[in-house]
């Protein structure tokens, strides 16, 4: 049970690559993690995180659903770091 709620639990990074809806211009290598806050021991600057919160499934979600998702931006592929 406790591997389980530890893989869970993990914090993970990932480069997405996409684009800003108003004005198509395309970006990538921005880094958005699933936790909500910036890990203490982390290799990054809060800077560095181009958002938090952002799990795989809602990466793939995003993906999937293109421009219909509520940020300003379309997540068009991602990577784990």
């Amino acid at each position: 049970m406790n591997n389980i709620k530890k893989k869970i639990m993990e914090r993970k990074y990932f480069n997405i690559n996409g684009y800003w809806k108003d004005n198509k211009e395309e970006f990538e290598g921005y880094i958005v993690t699933n936790y909500n806050d910036m890990e203490v021991d982390s290799d990054y600057e809060e800077e560095d995180i181009f958002m938090f919160g952002m799990d795989e499934r809602l990466l793939i979600e995003a993906i999937e659903l293109k421009e219909d998702i509520i940020h300003d931006f379309v997540t068009t592929s991602y990577t784990e770091i």
